[in-house]
């Protein structure tokens, strides 16, 4: 296991992921490891990081594409499993 936490953050295009890395990424703590285009416009960002920074960087996003319907989801895992990390080329 690691001390950083796993979180994946889902929009519903490529725009409003594009906004919402640029609110993420302000948190020094907080960097992002891969983005996954899902089809229909769904887009998911991978981050590894800081968990407390990581949920208010993962609220405050959430928060501003709310607004304009361009969120979908996050999650975050506190402590995951260094072959859950291997699985996006992390190594624990």
């Amino acid at each position: 296991m690691i001390d950083k936490s796993l979180g994946i953050f889902e929009t519903n295009s490529i725009s409003a992921s594009i906004k919402a890395l640029s609110l993420i990424i302000k948190e020094n703590s907080v960097n992002i490891i891969n983005k996954q285009v899902l089809g229909e416009g769904i887009v998911a960002l991978v981050f590894t990081g800081n968990l407390g920074a990581m949920k208010k960087a993962f609220n405050k996003g959430a928060e501003h594409l709310s607004a304009s319907n361009e969120f979908r989801a996050f999650h975050i895992i506190p402590m995951p499993h260094k072959n859950l990390l291997s699985l996006f080329g992390i190594r624990g």
